[in-house]
C-alpha cells in the first residue's frame, strides 16, 4: 500500500512590526529632513547674487511723477533678489508717491519687474497747495511746494485748471458743487472760473465772463435759478464788465458793477 503525501502551502512568518517608537523617529526624522531641504532651497532662492533683477519696466504714461523717485522706491525692494522681494511692499510703496493712482507690480521669470503705473488726472486746482483729481481724491503734488525750484512754471501749467477753496476733507461736495453749477451754466455759454466755499460754507461762483455771483450757504439750486432767469436781460449785455450778483436776498438780489455788495444771509 502506497503513501498519501500532501504538500501544504508554508505560509511565510511575518516580522515583528516596527515599534511605535520607530515610526515616530522616522517620520520627525523625514519631516526634519523637508523643513532643512526647504530652508537651504529658500536661502539659495532669495540670494540676491543668484537670482537678481534683471530689468525694471515701467509701463504708463508718467506726465507729473518723478522718474528718478520712482526708481528709488522701487530699487529699495529689488536688492533683495527676484524671489526675495516681496511685490505687494513694492506696490504700496510706489502708490505712496504723490502722483500716483494705482500701481500694479509682477514678476516675470526669469529676472524681470513690471510695474505698471496708472496717474491722477487733475480735475481742479484746491486751495493754494492741492489739486483734486477727477475721481475725487485730494492730493499734494510736489510741483506746487513754494520750494520747488520749477514752482512757477507749474502753477502757470495748473492755472488753467478750475480753482476750488474750501475747508479741510470739503474737497469731494465742492467739487461736485462745481460740477452741478457749470452743468446748469453750459447753456448760456458761460464756465465756471472758480468756486470758493467759506467756513461757513457760503458759496461764491466766479465765472469766466467776469461775473462773480455770491449763492450763500443755503438754497443753492433756487438762488442759482434766479440768477439764470436774469441771465440774458442783465448778464449779457454787460459785455464782459465785471459785475457782483448777491442771490442771498429772500426775494431778490442785488447787483453791483466793479463794487461790492453787503448783506449775510
Amino acid at each position: 500500500m502506497s503513501a498519501v503525501i500532501r504538500s501544504e502551502p508554508v505560509l511565510p512568518v511575518s516580522k515583528e512590526p516596527m515599534g511605535f517608537g520607530v515610526r515616530w523617529s522616522i517620520a520627525i526624522l523625514g519631516l526634519v529632513i523637508l523643513l532643512a531641504g526647504g530652508m537651504y532651497l529658500s536661502d539659495i532662492a532669495s540670494d540676491p547674487a543668484r537670482f537678481p533683477v534683471m530689468n525694471v519696466d515701467v509701463d504708463g504714461t508718467l506726465d507729473y511723477t518723478d522718474r528718478e523717485a520712482l526708481r528709488e522706491h522701487v530699487e529699495q525692494h529689488t536688492r533683495l533678489g527676484f524671489y526675495g522681494m516681496d511685490v505687494d511692499a513694492i506696490r504700496a510703496s510706489v502708490e505712496t508717491m504723490p502722483w500716483v493712482s494705482r500701481a500694479h507690480v509682477r514678476r516675470m521669470w526669469p529676472g524681470r519687474l513690471m510695474v505698471t503705473v496708472e496717474e491722477h488726472e487733475p480735475a481742479a486746482r484746491y486751495n493754494e497747495d492741492s489739486l483734486v483729481s477727477k475721481s475725487l481724491v485730494l492730493f499734494k503734488p510736489p510741483q506746487l511746494e513754494k520750494d520747488n525750484p520749477q514752482y512757477i512754471q507749474w502753477r502757470d501749467n495748473f492755472a488753467t485748471l478750475p480753482k476750488l477753496a474750501g475747508a479741510q476733507g470739503r474737497h469731494e461736495f465742492v467739487l461736485d458743487a462745481f460740477r452741478n453749477y457749470e452743468l446748469a451754466l453750459r447753456p448760456y455759454g458761460v464756465s465756471v472760473k472758480a468756486l470758493i466755499e467759506d467756513e461757513r460754507r457760503s458759496q461764491t461762483l466766479e465765472l469766466a465772463n467776469g461775473v462773480t455771483v455770491r449763492i450763500g450757504y443755503e438754497s443753492h439750486e433756487l438762488r442759482l435759478q434766479r440768477f439764470i432767469d436774469v441771465y440774458e436781460r442783465l448778464v449779457l449785455p454787460l459785455n464782459g464788465q465785471p459785475a457782483r450778483f448777491d442771490m442771498r436776498y429772500s426775494n431778490g438780489f442785488a447787483l453791483s458793477k466793479g463794487g461790492l455788495i453787503g448783506g449775510t444771509n
